[in-house]
């Protein structure tokens, strides 16, 4: 897999830009948006990017998630998913999680609706942390 689909681990904001480059500039924004999102709620936390699709995945081997990891955030055509591993798991008042598995999804489509839902989305980031498969 590392061979068809290397990573640059902890990539700073430049190289996630370099990434995504080609895409519409609300992807890119609302991508590079959930990024400083998720490492301003968890600054300690581990991740890397996928430099073929662009996936940043987080925490893994942390939190006890078992190697996978906690989170990740994806660009696609019409939006960013930010994927929360255990996400059914999660309390979500503000309604913003999508999906019917036990992974759940906060869908961006342009970088404002990130600054509006922000401490919401912080929020399902940092109880995303205090799961684990052990429970």
């Amino acid at each position: 897999m590392a061979k068809t689909h290397p990573h640059i681990e902890s990539p700073t904001a430049e190289q996630l830009r370099e990434v995504v480059a080609g895409r519409p500039e609300a992807i890119v924004e609302s991508y590079l948006g959930l990024h400083e999102l998720v490492l301003a709620a968890v600054p300690e936390i581990c991740f890397s990017v996928d430099t073929v699709d662009a996936a940043i995945g987080y925490g893994a081997h942390q939190y006890g998630y078992n190697g996978w990891g906690m989170a990740a955030v994806t660009p696609f055509g019409k939006w960013v998913s930010l994927t929360l591993l255990q996400g059914s798991r999660l309390d979500d008042p503000q309604g913003l999680l999508t999906g019917t598995t036990v992974m759940r999804h906060v869908r961006v489509s342009r970088p404002e609706l990130i600054a509006t839902r922000r401490e919401a989305i912080a929020a399902l980031i940092g109880a995303a942390t205090t799961l684990n498969d052990a429970d």
